[in-house]
């Protein structure tokens, strides 16, 4: 396979080299009172159920869930690292961006003939997950888990500013940068709040929005109008000042606080942070939130962005059916509400109508429809290495206003497609 051939990760190159020490994907049947043991790797703490298995464990008296906190950002190299020499997790929680190094490197366990089987026997359950949860979870046509929570960026808003100055929520991003202008006229206050070229997920969300597309192996197209016109965008807020002098140095706690403290009109955040500004300001009053806006023209090419943490089997496990369990028990409607309420949007549809999370969560009656409509941010083999060329692109329009975006566009996209050569 032409891929392998070219990776350029020393890490990944080592993995390939390591044997597999067992044998794993062999489902046992527990006889009598055995116990059968699981060890589930969770991305963050928030992601775990507020039960904490304790209703799983009173269902299945005979399996004990295991659970640690290895953090998303480590994932991919500790579960590596930890599968090749014959441990890790039969379960693991990973940003679904990074699943095929694992699977290439023949780290994770094909669950289809398991969710088939949960398909069968918990239908209801089954049905519940939208199909983006599917979506994260499958690599080529394999179903490795599924994403019981899935999170997009959306367009947020001081509606106090906007209605103080009798602005209107803009529906387009041109319309968006008009209303920073308007609103960046106060000192140490800014139109729009944006982290810095650090990380690429913002960066995705604004490109798929505004018509972005990814090609057959899964790579951004910067040349593009839309990759090139994303580019501008970020260049156009830093050469008007419609963002902080600081952008650069951002990270999304900067981003995030901007908003909240009122020295920023707009920003893009996600769900999960949605509590955090409730605690702060009220919702329909102080502020307020829209999906990703879109680029004037081109609506229907406009796409819904999410990220995706998927629960995938590794091949660790020698009990894929109990795994299947778990997995079943983290759709549950309760307890994927348990972690919605306060974290990260599920991709429980029950969820979406329960009174009691629309309840706690006044914007989740907006959202209903968007989420339903979201498309993954695509996976890639190389997708570190594609992260950091289309950071240093982004870096580069940013700290030099005077370079032009196509040109810039053109040049990485070169890197970007020696990637499969």
């Amino acid at each position: 396979m032409h891929v392998l051939k070219n990776i350029v990760s020393l890490l990944f190159v080592l993995l390939l080299s390591v044997p597999l020490v067992f044998a794993g994907g062999q489902e046992e049947e527990a006889p009598g009172d055995e116990i059968v043991e699981l060890t589930v790797w969770f991305g963050r703490e928030n992601f775990i159920p507020d039960d904490a298995f304790d209703a799983f464990h009173e269902q299945y008296p005979n399996i004990r869930v295991n659970v640690d906190v290895i953090p998303l950002e480590q994932a991919l190299t500790e579960a590596s690292t930890a599968l090749s020499a014959g441990t890790g997790p039969d379960l693991l929680q990973t940003d679904s961006r990074r699943i095929p190094p694992l699977v290439e490197a023949g780290l994770l366990y094909p669950m289809d003939e398991q969710i088939q089987i949960w398909r069968e026997e918990a239908p209801d359950n089954y049905n519940a997950i939208s199909s983006a949860g599917w979506a994260h979870g499958n690599y080529n046509g394999t179903q490795y888990g599924v994403a019981i929570f899935s999170g997009p960026f959306n367009h947020v808003y001081r509606k106090d500013a906007l209605e103080g100055t009798g602005l209107d929520v803009p529906d387009t991003w041109e319309e968006m940068l008009d209303v920073a202008r308007q609103l960046n006229d106060a000192p140490g206050f800014y139109g729009y709040a944006v982290r810095g070229p650090t990380s690429t997920v913002w960066f995705s969300s604004h490109y798929m929005s505004m018509g972005g597309t990814y090609d057959e192996n899964n790579v951004i197209q910067l040349d593009s109008e839309a990759g090139i016109y994303a580019l501008d965008f970020y260049q156009t807020l830093v050469e008007e000042g419609l963002i902080s002098d600081d952008v650069l140095a951002w990270g999304s706690g900067d981003m995030r606080a901007a908003f909240i403290t009122g020295r920023a009109a707009m920003a893009p955040i996600g769900n999960n942070i949605f509590p955090n500004i409730q605690e702060e300001l009220e919702y329909g009053v102080e502020w307020g939130a829209v999906p990703p806006l879109y680029r004037e023209g081109h609506e229907d090419e406009y796409r819904y962005a999410s990220l995706g943490w998927p629960m995938v089997a590794t091949v660790a496990t020698e009990h894929p059916y109990e795994v299947g369990l778990v997995l079943r028990y983290l759709a549950e409607n309760d307890h994927a509400m348990s972690v919605a309420r306060r974290y990260q949007p599920t991709t429980v549809t029950t969820v979406w109508d329960d009174p009691a999370y629309l309840a706690e969560q006044p914007w989740a009656a907006d959202f209903a429809e968007p989420l339903r409509n979201m498309t993954p941010t695509p996976p890639n083999l190389y997708i570190t290495q594609m992260d950091q060329i289309v950071l240093d692109a982004l870096g580069e329009v940013m700290s030099d206003t005077s370079a032009d975006p196509a040109a810039v566009a053109a040049r990485y996209q070169e890197q970007l497609n020696a990637l499969f050569e």
